[in-house]
């Protein structure tokens, strides 16, 4: 600040706006409210269960695939971005969350951005998970893996923002539904 007038030489600092906190992930057990899920459940066999993606997901398919050749190639920020224009055509893309996820962790070690990504790809597929739901949902169906990859990604954010009892509720909640 100059001293004989009290004004800075420079631009005035912005405002840094409220600190928002990333959503937990709601329990499992709590019941759902809000707008149905764009994703779906449909049944393979007696008690296994596979998520059925929007139809957005194929539109959006070579972009993905695109960023992620970006990201293996040793370029996050590109990757990130393709991975954002992706979100435009796709907004509920839980395969291009899951990997928006993993690159705010891995690549920018910000487990609080990360929640985020992860934490709305999981939330999307809860929501359409019945409260009384005794199924499964396995990894091993491709369907179903970027919502463990999410699973997995809270677990890590949880874990690196001390919230132990949360990652492990959530860890309980996923072997159930192996």
């Amino acid at each position: 600040m100059s001293e004989s007038n009290g004004h800075s030489d420079g631009p005035p600092p912005k405002p840094s706006g409220p600190k928002r906190r990333p959503r937990k992930p709601a329990p499992p057990d709590r019941p759902r409210h809000g707008k149905p899920s764009p994703i779906g459940l449909r049944q393979v066999e007696p008690g296994v269960f596979e998520l059925v993606h929007p139809d957005c997901i194929d539109e959006v398919d070579l972009d993905y695939s695109e960023a992620m050749e970006m990201w293996k190639a040793g370029d996050p920020e590109e990757a990130r971005d393709a991975l954002r224009f992706a979100l435009e055509g796709c907004s509920d893309n839980i395969w291009i969350h899951a990997a928006l996820g993993e690159i705010a962790l891995k690549e920018h070690r910000d487990p609080r951005l990360a929640m985020g990504h992860f934490g709305y790809a999981f939330d999307l597929v809860q929501r359409a998970i019945p409260a009384d739901f005794k199924g499964r949902i396995p990894r091993e169906i491709p369907a179903n893996r970027p919502f463990h990859d999410a699973i997995q990604g809270l677990v890590a954010c949880l874990g690196a923002l001390g919230e132990s009892r949360e990652a492990d509720r959530l860890r309980k909640m996923q072997d159930s539904l192996r």
